[in-house]
């Protein structure tokens, strides 16, 4: 859902599809794609898609990622050998550029009260028209804090069953204290995905639900 995010003046993607993860740890990959992120934040503006409400955030996704190694898996990302893991990751973004009557921003209002927020990841195999394996399923929650505009969470399932892949991911901001009702509740799902795979010959990605196959 933040394709401005990664969106350059000539329509080209940024650096953050450049990651090397060769021989990268899992908590490596999260500094490098999460850094990346962030500046390419700090030098473009939100755009809204599909998030109610309108202009306070932001989801999107990234992924399907393998930590490619010598031996295996190998690129691309998205085609995944039976056995082998690979991660995807949701991003919830809050907008400080979306500046609010009380002098303070929608991101600041939202992270100073430190809501709670909620990611599910939902995914089927197409071929089968069937539900996915448990670990391609989740649902997560955190808490924002103050100061800080960007949070993720992250998956990692096991490619099983051949088939084509479909992963839709959506996220809640809820209210301050169970049962979420004194504040605004917040919903939405993300419509752009981030990729390390190469772009097509148009320098275009692939927009949401993420999609990928498992092969044996």
């Amino acid at each position: 859902m933040v394709q401005a995010l990664t969106q350059q003046s000539d329509g080209s993607r940024p650096a953050i599809a450049e990651v090397e993860l060769d021989t990268m740890t899992a908590e490596e990959a999260d500094q490098q794609i999460v850094s990346r992120l962030q500046a390419a934040i700090d030098e473009s503006a939100l755009r809204p898609e599909i998030a109610e409400v309108r202009d306070w955030w932001d989801v999107a996704a990234f992924g399907p990622l393998q930590l490619i190694q010598s031996g295996g898996p190998l690129l691309p990302h998205r085609v995944i050998k039976v056995g082998e893991d690979a991660y995807v990751y949701a991003f919830i973004v809050l907008n400080p550029g979306q500046a609010l009557p009380t002098g303070t921003n929608a991101a600041d209002v939202l992270a100073n009260f430190s809501l709670p927020y909620e990611v599910q990841f939902q995914t089927g195999n197409l071929t089968t028209w069937t539900l996915a394996p448990p670990d391609m399923q989740a649902v997560l929650r955190g808490n924002f804090r103050p100061g800080q505009t960007v949070y993720f969470e992250r998956i990692r399932f096991t490619g099983r069953q051949p088939g084509l892949y479909e992963m839709n991911i959506s996220a809640r901001i809820l209210g301050a204290t169970p049962p979420y009702q004194s504040a605004p509740q917040f919903a939405g799902y993300a419509t752009t995905v981030f990729g390390l795979d190469a772009a097509d010959l148009w320098g275009n990605r692939p927009s949401g639900p993420v999609r990928f196959q498992v092969y044996e």
